[in-house]
């Protein structure tokens, strides 16, 4: 469907009632992966991983939204499968396992920081701050002291699957935070040997320097990569979303249109648009961007929603009620959409259909 998310997941979906596909059922949880429907798609990507994960041609679609959905964790299982996939970019795996192992890094941290008896390590990992990531391992002795699940040998995986017996063993999630950091830079490392030129890599240096307050190195460095790499897909779209992390609307707005410019069908690049427009109060000409959209059989949930904010805000509440209603009918509604109906039906002076909006929100809430 050429980035038409909606309209591709209700095929994928209308394919799944003939029958149960695991190929279609992982396309359709990247679709909703894209869509940012992520309620729906946690537990999908829970049964990918459970029954298809030493897959690599299927886990491969949907191995990007582990991350999306926080689970860093998950994710560098999958990555780590999927470096085995030939068909598979071997720098964008590293990149994103690399990605991957730092964001596991900051979960195991936090574990760390609630676990009982983690003071020798977290005063380690603060010694090694300063002294070097050579420090970190210094409290591997205690850790073999205190608990009997600890070895120095066990690789991050094997680390993985006994932290999942003992989840509260404080020695365990030093050694995972200690193998995360270091799986981090070795996969980086890895990748600037092996592809130095590597777009992907270089994207993910743009995203460390922006992270690090060096926003107009990361900006400039996105200008670059736009130049040289003009049919890589999603450059413009990180740029949007470099601005809008920084809260930059305008640049951002400006980094979508030419997203949507070359891609006019990329829906994740239109939401965000859609976005930047309600952040600025830009509400006619979301309005006039949004009208087109609704005309499809199955206008996408955002553009719903985000349209009949903007015709609110315009004054014409009517509007807004009809838009949203003409969801629920389609059977597209959830708690979000019964809220925003109850508020408008109270505004509207209708007390009754505000009362229902209210049963469903309360229903859909405890699902």
């Amino acid at each position: 469907m050429q980035g038409r998310s909606a309209d591709a997941a209700y095929y994928y979906s209308t394919a799944l009632k003939h029958g149960y596909v695991p190929e279609t059922y992982a396309l359709l949880a990247a679709e909703k992966c894209k869509m940012g429907d992520l309620d729906a798609l946690r537990p999908m990507l829970g049964k990918l991983y459970r029954e298809e994960r030493k897959n690599p041609r299927i886990i491969s679609i949907v191995a990007p939204c582990y991350l999306d959905i926080d689970e860093p964790v998950e994710a560098a299982m999958v990555y780590q499968d999927v470096l085995s996939n030939k068909e598979y970019p071997a720098d964008l795996a590293m990149v994103t396992l690399a990605k991957s192992y730092i964001r596991s890094e900051i979960f195991f941290n936090g574990k760390l920081s609630k676990a009982p008896g983690s003071e020798p390590f977290r005063a380690a990992l603060r010694q090694a701050a300063s002294a070097g990531s050579s420090a970190a391992r210094s409290a591997f002795p205690e850790a073999a002291r205190l608990s009997p699940y600890f070895s120095p040998d066990l690789s991050w995986s094997e680390a993985v699957e006994r932290w999942q017996q003992h989840p509260q063993d404080a020695a365990l999630l030093y050694l995972l935070f200690v193998l995360s950091a270091e799986g981090g830079i070795r996969q980086i490392e890895v990748c600037s040997e092996r592809f130095p030129d590597s777009p992907y890599l270089q994207q993910y240096m743009a995203d460390v320097m922006a992270e690090q307050g060096h926003q107009d190195e990361a900006v400039a460095q996105y200008d670059q990569l736009i130049r040289e790499h003009p049919d890589l897909p999603d450059l413009q779209f990180g740029l949007g979303m470099l601005h809008e992390r920084r809260g930059e609307w305008k640049e951002a707005s400006e980094a979508f249109r030419q997203q949507l410019a070359k891609y006019p069908t990329d829906e994740q690049a239109a939401e965000s648009l859609s976005k930047c427009l309600l952040q600025t109060e830009q509400y006619a000409e979301l309005r006039m961007f949004l009208q087109p959209k609704m005309i499809s059989e199955h206008p996408p949930h955002w553009a719903t929603l985000d349209l009949a904010e903007a015709e609110q805000k315009l004054g014409d509440v009517g509007a807004a009620i009809k838009i949203l209603a003409a969801a629920e009918r389609r059977g597209g509604a959830d708690k979000l959409l019964h809220y925003r109906l109850m508020h408008l039906y109270s505004l509207a002076g209708q007390p009754d259909d505000a009362k229902r909006e209210q049963s469903l929100f309360q229903a859909a809430s405890k699902e």
